[in-house]
């Protein structure tokens, strides 16, 4: 005798609705979130691919942080230096002319106010510390504030308080980059050239101003012959910040590179591909509406239906 039983079928079926059900949940969620999963758990094998990848992704962005920080801090250097290369330039240009025309001048003012533009370089501060003053931050890296308050020193090295601790910075795995200028590494023979000119001006033949006497004349041909020292010493800065702001830039672009890749990485570990989410949604919505159907037929079955 052929027996017929539908609550093995129905149990079936059931089973299948309801892992259809699952499916088109998930999908569903997947498509809102456009995640594959909601925690790292559910990735499965991938989980350590992910993890390592968004670590990463993390120490990139990080120095990446750091070298944006940097390059604003070498942007104030470069600002300041370029008014110290200026200032220097100009004091060598005015002793030529000085010298040339035989007449001196409005020289004392012009070198009193150049002076007033390098120690106001020298002294700038960047979110409150003195940038030139190495490790001394909190203190003026230029003690003078006047051409007269450098005559009565030993050295121009005694107008300087900074040390020699430049700034440096781990711009990238094991790469730690120096980036710092101290006071006395940009302008010390300049300010042996002021200081030079305001003894002289201090001094019995003195002051610099009109018609120049020989012995007026004789020192501005020496300090022509030494001014050369402070505008190389003051290019020379220039020149290594400019150096360190290329391989910012260097270094930055690296990390650019290396942050789109892993972006790149996780998403493709992470992200759902929305196309395919898309298919698979409709494919399960009609095996859903298709268990529906066939759960629908068999609740309408009978033995009547083959009496």
């Amino acid at each position: 005798m052929t027996r017929i039983s539908s609550f093995g079928q129905s149990s079936l079926l059931l089973q299948n609705t309801m892992r259809n059900q699952e499916r088109l949940f998930t999908v569903q969620q997947q498509i809102s979130t456009g995640k594959k999963a909601n925690d790292f758990q559910s990735l499965g094998p991938d989980i350590q691919q992910a993890l390592s990848a968004r670590q990463a992704r993390s120490s990139v962005e990080s120095f990446r942080s750091t070298v944006q920080n940097v390059q604003r801090s070498v942007d104030v250097y470069d600002a300041q230096l370029t008014s110290i290369v200026d200032a220097a330039r100009e004091l060598q240009s005015t002793l030529v002319s000085t010298v040339g025309q035989g007449d001196a001048q409005g020289f004392t003012p012009f070198i009193e106010q150049t002076f007033g533009l390098v120690s106001s370089a020298l002294n700038t501060k960047l979110n409150g510390s003195y940038i030139f003053g190495g490790a001394k931050t909190d203190q003026s890296p230029l003690t003078v504030t006047n051409l007269s308050d450098l005559v009565p020193l030993v050295s121009p090295q005694d107008a300087f308080a900074n040390d020699g601790a430049k700034k440096q910075a781990l711009v990238a795995e094991g790469v730690t980059l120096e980036f710092g200028q101290v006071a006395d590494d940009v302008a010390l023979e300049l300010m042996a050239s002021f200081k030079r000119i305001a003894e002289f001006n201090a001094g019995p033949d003195g002051s610099l101003d009109g018609q120049l006497t020989a012995a007026q004349e004789d020192f501005l041909i020496r300090e022509m012959a030494q001014i050369d020292q402070a505008v190389d010493q003051a290019q020379s800065a220039q020149t290594r910040n400019g150096l360190v702001a290329g391989r910012l830039a260097t270094v930055d672009e690296q990390h650019a590179d290396a942050e789109v890749f892993f972006e790149q990485f996780v998403s493709d570990v992470e992200d759902v591909n929305l196309a395919e989410a898309i298919t698979r949604l409709n494919q399960d919505q009609v095996a859903l509406e298709a268990s529906f159907q066939a759960i629908g037929t068999l609740s309408r079955l009978s033995l009547l239906n083959f009496l």
